[in-house]
């Protein structure tokens, strides 16, 4: 059967309502099989009345996405980040709000804090919401992480569609100079005894990563805050704080020194150069992690509209203005746009989903 506007985005998005309308009525007593039910009692109908009734309902949705991508948007986007007001995500997605919402065809951006089990909270927030493209998840590798250590975690990572990256951050290894002066004591001193290094889960996976591949084993400490593990540092409670490079700037080299920037993504020349020039993973020939502040929406959003909102996205993330804002502000914008984000995304994800267990 064709129907004339019924867009590729259109059908898929069919499929994937009618698979899901399935998975709810085995699963949760019947939310589709509960359509049209007039009979007074709470029951399930036919496997052909429910297909022919999400398929009617996703079939409208597409018949009409076209349309409605050529005006998008038209209403305010919402901004979702998995975390608390006053954090670095929190600051910085009200920063891009402030400074780049111009570049939305009229649009304001609304921030949306939705904290909550490991960031998963905001996530499966994301996904309750139309997919109709005015919902936006502003996120970094934290609900990955908690995704993947979860035996049966409520979503799987690949359930969004990667927009673009707005910022990344990298995990630097902070040590005192007299205990390890460089990265061959330090793993010298991992086969000897038992070295403890603090972080939130995100930071300590680029380190064991790293580590992993230096054929060493090290003790992790989670931290809910980056903040917490430096002070435990600086206390001499533990051996080694991973932290991002902003954190490490406030460290180094006062109370100690950058030993390695076990990420994927160079630091820029400045803060480098005042972190004393710390060699990357890469440079010894080991693969790094990436520690993205990814933007997707719902899986199910129409093409066009993705594609609408990936332009605008890249518009406003190289916009020379903007740049500045987040430059004087400490974080600079490291852009991707969505096909290469996309391809980062999913080569993370597979990394993490290999490293996990180092934590565990």
């Amino acid at each position: 059967m064709t129907s004339k506007g019924l867009t590729a985005s259109g059908v898929e998005a069919t499929l994937r309502l009618r698979l899901r309308c399935h998975y709810r009525e085995d699963h949760s007593g019947g939310t589709c099989g509960d359509i049209g039910n007039t009979n007074g009692r709470k029951g399930k109908m036919s496997f052909k009345t429910t297909t022919a009734a999400c398929f009617a309902a996703a079939l409208t949705f597409g018949l009409g996405s076209s349309a409605v991508a050529s005006d998008y948007p038209t209403r305010t986007i919402n901004w979702v980040i998995p975390f608390g007001a006053g954090g670095g995500s929190d600051r910085l997605s009200r920063m891009f709000a402030a400074e780049a919402e111009h570049h939305f065809g009229g649009a304001s951006l609304n921030v949306e804090n939705h904290p909550g089990a490991g960031a998963v909270t905001g996530w499966m927030h994301v996904l309750d919401q139309p997919a109709d493209g005015y919902t936006v998840f502003n996120a970094t590798p934290t609900p990955i992480i908690t995704l993947l250590s979860e035996e049966d975690a409520p979503v799987d990572p690949s359930e969004i569609d990667i927009l673009g990256y707005l910022a990344a951050f990298a995990s630097v290894l902070v040590v005192r100079e007299d205990e390890f002066p460089d990265w061959d004591s330090f793993v010298a001193a991992l086969n000897e005894r038992p070295i403890t290094i603090g972080g939130t889960n995100a930071l300590l996976l680029g380190a064991a990563n790293a580590i992993d591949q230096a054929g060493a084993e090290a003790i992790y400490v989670p931290y809910g805050s980056t903040g917490e593990s430096v002070t435990d540092f600086l206390g001499g409670h533990i051996d080694v704080a991973a932290v991002t490079e902003s954190t490490a700037l406030t460290i180094v080299p006062e109370n100690g020194i950058a030993l390695m920037n076990t990420s994927s993504i160079a630091l820029p020349d400045d803060v480098n150069e005042a972190l004393g020039n710390p060699p990357m993973v890469t440079d010894l020939g080991y693969s790094g992690l990436a520690f993205p502040r990814w933007v997707g929406m719902h899986p199910d959003t129409p093409e066009e509209i993705k594609a609408r909102f990936a332009e605008m996205f890249e518009a406003a993330a190289t916009d020379p203005e903007v740049q500045a804002v987040f430059e004087a502000a400490g974080e600079p914008i490291i852009f991707l746009d969505r096909e290469a984000a996309a391809a980062d995304y999913e080569a993370m994800v597979n990394t993490m989903r290999n490293a996990i267990g180092l934590l565990q």
